[in-house]
């Protein structure tokens, strides 16, 4: 089990109440019904990055903008709020341990760069599977080692293509005929140093600079960037440009996020429109 902060809850009442929010007794629960708890709890908790961005404008450096497993679980209890891929997968880590499940963070590469993503995996019999609370995978998906694997969702087709021996494990997903790569996972345990790392220099990035959001809800995936709301379901997608009222009302409406975070974040953002270009 780990001992890292990055990945413990150290607050026994901030971890019984997310027990008693994912209806889990920790005494009787366990295997698939654990894990099926476990997994429809996280998907209720958003990734969105206004917390972040709060918090690194009161903090002096990346190291103590981090939100800690208490915090993310905690906030989301009292705010509705959820966090970014670092700090989600972080949590829920955390929970597993809790839990003495084993479970292990590995970092991802997109299209801007090294170890901007990351994930978890853990062990099941031989298998190693995979939760990606950053890309919305909250129900566990086997990591291939050698042939491909496809998962079909109510909305796409996630197809996960390994390479380099197993060492790593390309994301595609596949909405009709648009095959699209999203990102590489990265097949190898990392420890809290080198997830720090990774996760304090996404402080840097431009996302830092205009909201980004999204969550299933009501069957839909909605995905928020900067002003920019795309909303899809199993047939079709449509895409609208929000003013700051709607972006504000979609923050608090539909992922259900206090009004105060979402007001204390779009004061701190100095333009909320986002790039130019969805770059999604």
């Amino acid at each position: 089990m780990h001992t890292d902060p990055h990945f413990v809850v150290k607050d026994q009442a901030v971890l019984h109440r997310f027990y008693r929010y994912a209806g889990i007794d920790p005494k009787k629960d366990s295997g698939i019904i654990l894990m099926e708890k476990l997994c429809q709890a996280f998907s209720r908790i958003p990734y969105e990055n206004l917390t972040k961005i709060i918090k690194s404008d009161t903090v002096v450096s990346a190291g103590s903008a981090k939100r800690m497993p208490d915090e993310v679980i905690q906030s989301h209890l009292d705010f509705g709020t959820g966090g970014t891929c670092f700090s989600l997968t972080a949590a829920f880590i955390a929970v597993f341990n809790a839990l003495e499940i084993e479970a292990h963070p590995i970092l991802a590469d997109r299209y801007y760069g090294s170890d901007t993503h990351c994930a978890l995996v853990f062990l099941k019999g031989t298998d190693l599977y995979l939760l990606d609370p950053g890309y919305l995978i909250n129900t566990p998906v086997i990591l291939p080692l050698s042939s491909r694997v496809s998962v079909v969702t109510m909305l796409n087709t996630i197809e996960l293509v390994p390479h380099d021996a197993g060492k790593k494990v390309d994301l595609f997903t596949i909405v009709g005929n648009d095959r699209r790569n999203r990102l590489t996972y990265k097949v190898d345990l990392v420890d809290g140093s080198r997830y720090g790392q990774a996760w304090e220099h996404s402080f840097t990035w431009e996302m830092m600079t205009y909201p980004v959001l999204t969550r299933y809800h009501k069957g839909r995936h909605h995905y928020l960037q900067g002003n920019r709301l795309r909303v899809r379901d199993g047939e079709r997608s449509t895409k609208k440009v929000l003013s700051a009222d709607e972006q504000c009302l979609f923050m608090t409406d539909v992922l259900g996020i206090h009004r105060d975070i979402v007001n204390s974040a779009m004061e701190v953002i100095p333009d909320g429109k986002g790039p130019s270009a969805d770059s999604s």
